[in-house]
């Protein structure tokens, strides 16, 4: 049953958190940091399987109840620490025009999406249960890997053609999702 504080009530929150400090690092920035170029390439289809994805996320956090135990606690940490590394990530694009290397940039080519798989991870947590709903979700979650996956494998490809040896002697020293230790 759809209530006020199902799961959806902070993946709402979450979106429209980032939505608003993704505006703000554009209008700083001058430019979107994401490239529209990538976005709309292949008639359309990332720009058409994100926002599905999105979607169906939020479909599934309309069913799903949110236990107010231990299990919601330990994911609203993890869900905080996803929001502020996007958040820090979105900073750090609004600062810098071009190709960003520094900051968090040295611990993770694609903070924004360990970002966003922390938030999931932590939404699942909040929303923990047997239940169908809470199942989906959490089969979602894990989807989520897989399709972030392949999303930053054709990122690396555009950037490559777009910032040529730059963003190739970037990838060499810097891994793809985090490295904990200098």
């Amino acid at each position: 049953m759809i209530k006020w504080f199902n799961l959806w009530f902070f993946y709402a929150v979450g979106y429209l958190i980032a939505i608003i400090v993704q505006e703000w690092a554009n209008k700083k920035r001058g430019a979107p940091f994401d490239d529209p170029e990538f976005l709309f390439q292949g008639k359309k289809q990332i720009f058409i399987l994100g926002m599905t994805w999105l979607l169906s996320g939020f479909v599934i956090s309309l069913f799903v109840e949110v236990n107010y135990g231990v299990l919601f606690y330990i994911g609203l940490v993890f869900y905080l620490i996803g929001m502020i590394v996007g958040i820090i990530t979105l900073y750090e694009f609004a600062n810098n025009s071009g190709l960003v290397t520094q900051g968090i940039h040295q611990f993770s080519r694609n903070p924004i999406y360990v970002g966003w798989l922390i938030f999931y991870f932590g939404l699942t947590l909040m929303g923990f249960s047997f239940s169908i709903a809470s199942i989906l979700f959490m089969v979602y979650f894990i989807i989520t890997f897989p399709y972030f996956h392949w999303t930053i494998l054709l990122e690396e490809e555009f950037l490559s053609r777009k910032y040529g040896e730059n963003y190739i002697e970037y990838l060499k020293n810097s891994p793809r999702y985090l490295k904990l230790r200098k």
